[in-house]
């Protein structure tokens, strides 16, 4: 039964991650699971210092673990399932010491992590993500997972393309899924596959002795109603012993460590005389129930928590954010907010309909460490996708209609005149005018010539014209956070409105600025369905015009 609920809650999990594109509807909660992670949760209200809503989802597995104990880590947790389905694979012939020898000091490392990682926040340092198991599978799943998945299904596409043709169906024969990459995959993998390999000593070494996660859970788990019990009919065999995956049976098999406990019933299924049994009991704790944790092991731990915390907010790591010109998703809070509430999950880069979203390394500091940012050279914002607020989970980036996120102006394009083919070289290109959806890059003869320029108060950062730049490395025209909105609180469209901003296509624009500048425009029919613009000086032409 523990095993079809492991499997079924690992297959939930993938299939709300799979679900977590542009076209997510509103009543489905793809980020399920990191909303329920209370650590998360805990770390974001501590680092924002206020109640966020979505984070009060994790208050249900706070009260199923008082209720029924640590059964999220054996149950429900979709990387101890991951792990545990690894370990079958890799390391269930390998003879491995259980417990360690340094047993007892790794069992304090976790709650350690915890303490650090608490402290952390509570002055403005979100760090748990580093640890939490959901959001570090979140992330392993976005960034190897779903790249591998999508290339190992254009493969399969492409050797059935000719089989889709000779049978009609025209449009699988041409369907192809755009490749997505990421920053930081090969790190992830190896942090990834440290975790696994740890299984090579002790059975979920990583939930033992490094989850922080766990460690929270375990502070309730005693409470909980459901405790393993044994009975007269123990001969002390310590198979029990040896099969317990969490190392939660001490010398006596008939004593538990109730908060390293999961519940998971394998000591049950392996006892020969069936001596054990999980039944309700009203009981607290237990012979073998203590946190061995030192005053000084928790001194350190907090001090060192909130020494991390003032030095990673302070120079030279603060001064570093206003050197590098990071573009935000649109609806991302205020930078300070937005660097304690984001948890780093990667959810809202997997949903990126286009790919522009990537971690950040040391851009924005320490503080800034996996947060999201825009690499428009790479791919540009799609105006028709809102889905990345949707699916934060502490609404470091708010949850908007798609009329409010086009308001929400992340940045201004600027044109780089030295590397700017018509600026540089009086060549002819068009593509940042013909691309730009809102009309915000307009043609105007200036010193004699034709040369683009860029409304500022038409321009919401979307990032088109600099993806589709001609100009090969380093783009002529580049999107820069000058001008960006980011409210925590309100419409982007009054704020867009109280600026004099205008985020709407005007096909007229250019007819307009020409007009305004000597030029007289006149419509030639050419052909079927073909207009051919003329446009002529009253007294003289420009160079660079057609």
């Amino acid at each position: 039964m523990r095993g079809f609920i492991q499997i079924l809650s690992l297959l939930l999990f993938s299939a709300l991650f799979v679900f977590a594109t542009y076209k997510l509807p509103d009543w489905l909660f793809a980020d399920l699971y990191l909303r329920l992670d209370p650590l998360l949760s805990l770390n974001a209200i501590f680092a924002a210092r206020e109640i966020i809503p979505r984070a009060l989802w994790a208050l249900l597995t706070v009260g199923a673990t008082l209720l029924i104990g640590r059964f999220f880590c054996g149950y429900v947790c979709p990387m101890g399932v991951s792990i545990d389905l690894l370990d079958f694979f890799f390391f269930r012939k390998k003879r491995r010491e259980n417990p360690l020898r340094l047993e007892s000091t790794l069992r304090r490392m976790k709650y350690l992590l915890l303490i650090f990682f608490l402290s952390a926040a509570v002055v403005g340092l979100s760090l748990a993500f580093l640890f939490d198991p959901i959001a570090f599978l979140t992330r392993f799943y976005t960034f190897f997972i779903y790249p591998v998945a999508v290339t190992l299904i254009n493969l399969f596409l492409d050797l059935l393309r000719p089989l889709f043709r000779q049978l009609g169906w025209v449009s699988i024969s041409h369907l192809h899924f755009s490749q997505p990459v990421f920053y930081m995959t090969a790190i992830t993998l190896l942090l990834f596959g440290g975790i696994i390999f740890l299984n090579r000593w002790v059975p979920r070494f990583w939930c033992r002795y490094l989850c922080p996660l766990g460690a929270f859970l375990s502070l309730f788990s005693p409470l909980g109603l459901l405790k393993r019990r044994v009975n007269e009919e123990c001969n002390q065999c310590m198979r029990c012993r040896k099969a317990c995956p969490m190392g939660a049976i001490g010398e006596d098999p008939r004593k538990t460590n109730r908060p390293e406990c999961v519940q998971c019933g394998t000591c049950s299924e392996v006892c020969p005389k069936e001596a054990v049994s999980f039944s309700p009991s009203f009981s607290i704790g237990g012979e073998y129930s203590k946190l061995d944790l030192s005053r000084r092991g928790f001194f350190f731990s907090f001090s060192g928590g909130l020494i991390a915390g003032f030095l990673a907010l302070q120079t030279p790591f603060r001064l570093r954010r206003g050197k590098l010109q990071l573009i935000r998703p649109p609806g991302a809070i205020p930078e300070d907010e937005f660097l304690r509430t984001c948890i780093r999950c990667g959810e809202c880069m997997k949903s990126c309909l286009t790919n522009t979203l990537q971690p950040s390394l040391w851009e924005s500091g320490l503080s800034g460490l996996w947060t999201p940012k825009m690499d428009l050279r790479l791919a540009p914002c799609d105006q028709n996708c809102n889905v990345c607020g949707k699916v934060c989970p502490t609404q470091a980036i708010r949850s908007l209609s798609l009329e409010e996120k086009n308001h929400a102006k992340v940045g201004t394009a600027i044109i780089r005149k030295e590397l700017c083919l018509v600026w540089a070289q009086n060549k002819i290109c068009l593509i940042c005018d013909e691309i730009c959806p809102y009309n915000a890059i307009v043609f105007r003869p200036l010193e004699g010539y034709r040369r683009p320029v860029v409304i500022a108060s038409k321009c919401n950062g979307c990032g088109y014209c600099e993806q589709r730049c001609p100009v090969k490395g380093e783009s002529a025209i580049v999107v820069v956070p000058d001008g960006e909105i980011r409210l925590k609180e309100g419409s982007y469209q009054e704020e867009a409105r109280r600026l004099r901003l205008e985020f709407k296509p005007d096909p007229g624009d250019d007819k307009f600025i020409l007009e305004q500048e000597g030029l007289k425009i006149e419509e030639d029919r050419i052909g079927k369905g073909k207009t051919l613009f003329k446009e002529k000086l009253k007294s003289q032409k420009p160079k660079g015009f057609l």
